[in-house]
C-alpha cells in the first residue's frame, strides 16, 4: 500500500476498523494498534480491505480522495492472491471484510461480488488447513485460536448465505457444513455476536431451502417457528433487536417469494402480517439506533430496504384492500421517514445513503402521488437508482412491480396463516 496510505493515516484507520469491526475477523480488541498495525501489514491485501472500509467513516474528505486507490489497490491484490494455494488466515479475513461490505466500498451494488468471493474463499480453507474439519466434536474445539479461526469460516459461511438468497445464485455449502458452524456453541469463548451469527447461518439455511424448491408456506413457517424456539434466548440478550430483525425478514421474504410465484393464495391476512413484518422491521432499525448503527454490514441495510420496497409494492397493489385496514397515508409516511432516516447516517458515502435513494426510488414510481410532502433529500433521489439493485438483487429489489397480482384472488380468512 505504498503511496496510498501513509503510516500515521494506517494507524487511525485500523484502530477505528478494529473498534467496530474487529469481532468480524477476530482481531485482538485489546492489542495496542501499531502492534495490530505490524501484524496486518504483512498482508497487503487484508490491510488495503480493512482501511478501505474505515475510510468511509473518517472523513468525506478522506472517503473521496483515499477510497478509491484503496479500493483498485484491494482488486488487484484479491486478483493475484485468487491464484495461490494454500492461503493464510489473512486471505480469508479480507475476503471475509470485501464481501460482508461489498456494496459500501465502490458505492455501487456488488462493486466486489460477494457470492463469488466467499464461495472462493470457502473453496480454498478447504486446502488452507487452517480450520477445524467437520469431523470435529464441539469438546475438541478448546483454544481461542481455533475458536477466533472457527468463527472467520462461520462469518464466511453466512455472508454467502446473504448473498445466496439475495442475488438468487447456488450455494456451495452443504448441511453438514451449516452444522459445522455449531462447533463454537458451547466454547467457553463464545460470545453472544458469535452465538447470534451461528442462528444467523441456520436462519438463511432455511430460507435457501424453502427457495430451492415449491415454496410451501406451512412447512418453511413452521421451520421458521423451530428456529426462533432454538435460539429463543438469544432474544434475552443484548443486541437481541438484529435477531428479532433477522427472523422478522426470513418471514417477509418467503411471503413475498409466495405472492411473486403466486403458490399460496392471496389472503387479506397474509397482506396484513406482510404490513406488519415491513412495518416491524422498519420501525425496530430506527427505534434500537445508537452509536452503532453507522457501523452495520451492508446486509443489514438492505433487510431494512427490503421491508421499505415491500411496503410500497404492496401499497401500490392492494391499496383499496389495505385501505380498509391502515391509515394509508401514515404507510407512506413511514417509508419517507426512513428515507430520511437512512440519508442521516454517516458520510454520504455511507451505504445508508445509497439505501435511502433506493427506497426512496421505489416509493416515487409506485407512490408518486401518495404522502406528505417530500423532504430535499427524497426530492433529489434519481428513480433509475433502482434498476441497478433490481439486476444485481432480484430476490429483494427485482422490478418494482415483481408481484402485481391486482387482478388475482383476494380470499377472505377461512384459516389462519401458520
Amino acid at each position: 500500500m505504498k503511496g496510498v496510505v501513509h503510516e500515521e493515516l494506517a494507524v487511525t484507520l485500523l484502530a477505528l476498523f478494529q473498534e467496530h469491526y474487529g469481532r468480524w475477523v477476530s482481531f485482538d480488541a485489546l492489542m495496542p494498534t501499531p502492534l495490530l498495525l505490524e501484524d496486518v501489514r504483512r498482508s497487503p491485501l487484508l490491510l488495503s480491505a480493512c482501511c478501505l472500509i474505515a475510510v468511509r467513516h473518517s472523513s468525506q474528505e478522506l472517503a473521496t480522495q483515499v477510497a478509491p486507490k484503496l479500493f483498485r489497490e484491494a482488486k488487484a491484490l484479491l486478483s493475484t492472491a485468487m491464484l495461490d494455494v494454500p492461503q493464510p488466515i489473512e486471505f480469508f479475513q479480507a475476503s471475509l471484510v470485501l464481501s460482508l461490505w461489498s456494496t459500501t466500498i465502490g458505492q455501487v451494488p456488488l462493486s466486489i461480488d460477494s457470492w463469488l468471493l466467499s464461495g472462493f474463499a470457502l473453496q480454498h480453507s478447504i486446502a488452507s488447513g487452517l480450520f477445524p474439519p467437520s469431523s470435529e466434536s464441539p469438546t475438541s474445539i478448546q483454544s481461542k485460536r481455533e475458536l477466533d479461526r472457527l468463527c472467520v469460516w462461520n462469518h464466511l459461511c453466512l455472508v454467502h448465505l446473504h448473498y445466496c438468497v439475495g442475488t438468487r445464485r447456488t450455494s456451495i455449502l452443504s448441511r453438514k457444513d451449516v452444522d459445522r458452524c455449531r462447533l463454537i456453541v458451547g466454547s467457553d469463548h463464545a460470545t453472544n455476536f458469535e452465538l447470534r451469527m451461528v442462528s444467523e447461518v441456520y436462519l438463511y439455511w432455511i430460507i435457501y431451502e424453502s427457495f430451492n424448491t415449491t415454496i410451501d408456506l406451512p412447512r418453511t413457517q413452521a421451520a421458521l417457528h423451530a428456529w426462533k424456539e432454538e435460539w429463543n434466548y438469544l432474544l434475552e440478550q443484548p443486541r437481541s433487536q438484529f435477531v428479532q430483525m433477522g427472523f422478522w425478514f426470513a418471514q417477509l421474504l418467503v411471503y413475498d417469494q409466495s405472492l411473486k410465484t403466486r403458490s399460496a393464495a392471496v389472503r387479506e391476512s397474509l397482506l396484513q402480517e406482510m404490513v406488519r413484518l415491513s412495518m416491524g422491521i422498519i420501525n425496530i432499525a430506527m427505534d434500537t439506533a445508537d452509536d452503532r448503527t453507522r457501523h452495520l454490514t451492508d446486509h443489514i441495510y438492505h433487510m431494512i430496504s427490503f421491508a421499505a420496497v415491500t411496503l410500497c409494492r404492496l401499497l401500490h397493489n392492494y391499496e383499496g384492500q389495505l385501505s380498509d385496514w391502515h391509515d394509508l397515508a401514515s404507510l407512506d409516511s413511514l417509508i419517507l421517514s426512513l428515507v430520511s432516516w437512512l440519508h442521516a447516517i454517516g458520510l454520504p458515502s455511507h451505504v445508508a445513503h445509497t439505501m435511502g435513494d433506493v427506497v426512496a426510488a421505489f416509493h416515487k414510481k409506485l407512490r408518486p402521488d401518495a404522502g406528505p410532502s417530500p423532504n430535499q433529500s427524497y426530492a433529489e433521489v434519481d428513480p433509475t437508482i433502482q434498476d441497478d439493485f433490481a439486476q444485481f438483487f432480484p430476490e429483494l429489489f427485482g422490478g418494482p412491480t415483481s408481484f402485481d397480482l391486482m387482478n388475482g384472488s383476494i380470499l377472505p380468512d377461512f384459516q389462519p396463516i401458520i
